[in-house]
């Protein structure tokens, strides 16, 4: 059962500049995270999903400032973290975890298994006896499904599936309250994703971990968040609990996401049809005026180009669309999605 807020984003903006080669030229801004906000309650996922190129790998480095953060509040369990300098911010690190999307990338190929977790642990616990961070490494290895012998071998030595393993326990060994996953599972084989999934939902059980979990399809979303933000040019179209988003989208977006998770069933996939959204993602250096997703949108009229929508509810999403009572809400659950 959720307990309370541990984590609350208020309007947050990440933008980097950028540079013109031609001689005093203006700066251009990317808003890769546009006036953002959600709250994460404890022992809750938090799905946010999208194309790539939305902002949601900014988002959620951004939790952590691992980025510059441009505008905003973070707020963790009490605490703001954009007001913190590094030394205040220090203590709070090892509340907050990542998990990266790449598990092979983001090894260091010539640390062992055994370093790359200790790693952690060594530079926020320091005060740690070699002896009892050595229990925690091959402890925190025995929970993601590693054998103990396997802490001298070195990442490339692994499967994709089990170097996120590694990952997993290096993010786990300084036992955080909040984990942020980037796409823990988009390089992965269908089978080895549901293993991976499964795994996060043991551990947050055994923990009372939060977890952000981001991913670019709402198949893999839906078998582990509870709430899910959909994000486009770095702005949130739709809030909801999981049910509602796949079930009954508001946002035209949404809708097209929804049409993009593979029916296992080849009849009722033929069967199944939404509407088709044209177009490309716009370059977020040059997004559309007034609601960002206008320019492929089957819905679009002359307000949606003047008019920026905000988030209110509608039926039991909150949706940035001036035309949300108005699109139809077609259920995969009556097509046996």
């Amino acid at each position: 059962m959720n307990t309370g807020k541990l984590l609350q984003v208020e309007g947050l903006k990440v933008y980097f500049p950028v540079r013109s080669e031609r001689l005093f030229a203006k700066t251009r801004w990317l808003k890769a995270v546009d006036g953002v906000s959600f709250e994460v309650a404890e022992r809750e996922t938090l799905g946010i999903v999208g194309e790539s190129g939305c902002g949601k790998s900014t988002l959620g480095r951004a939790l952590l400032r691992l980025v510059p953060v441009t505008g905003g509040r973070i707020m963790f369990d009490g605490h703001d973290l954009l007001t913190l300098n590094e030394k205040a911010m220090r203590p709070l690190r090892r509340q907050l975890q990542i998990i990266f999307q790449d598990p092979l990338a983001s090894l260091d190929p010539r640390m062992t298994v055994g370093n790359i977790i200790d790693e952690p642990l060594s530079s926020l616990l320091p005060n740690l006896h070699r002896s009892e961070r050595l229990k925690r490494i091959r402890e925190a290895m025995r929970r993601v499904g590693l054998l103990p012998n396997q802490i001298n071998r070195y990442a490339h030595e692994f499967s994709g599936g089990q170097a996120q393993r590694i990952g997993i326990a290096r993010a786990l060994v300084v036992e955080p309250r909040l984990m942020v996953c980037d796409e823990p599972v988009s390089s992965l084989d269908v089978s080895i994703k549901s293993q991976v999934i499964n795994l996060l939902q043991d551990l947050q059980a055994q923990f009372g971990l939060s977890l952000v979990f981001i991913a670019h399809d709402l198949a893999s979303v839906r078998h582990i968040a509870e709430r899910v933000v959909v994000l486009y040019l770095g702005r949130v179209m739709e809030v909801a609990d999981r049910d509602s988003i796949y079930l009954a989208p508001r946002h035209p977006y949404t809708q097209m996401l929804i049409a993009a998770v593979p029916i296992p069933d080849p009849t009722v996939s033929r069967k199944h049809k939404l509407d088709v959204v044209r177009g490309e993602l716009p370059s977020p250096l040059d997004p559309p005026t007034g609601c960002p997703f206008r320019t492929r949108c089957l819905y679009a009229i002359e307000r949606c180009a003047a008019e920026r929508p905000e988030l209110r509810p509608v039926g039991k999403s909150q949706v940035a669309c001036h035309r949300a009572e108005e699109i139809s809400t077609p259920s995969r659950e009556n097509n046996g999605g």
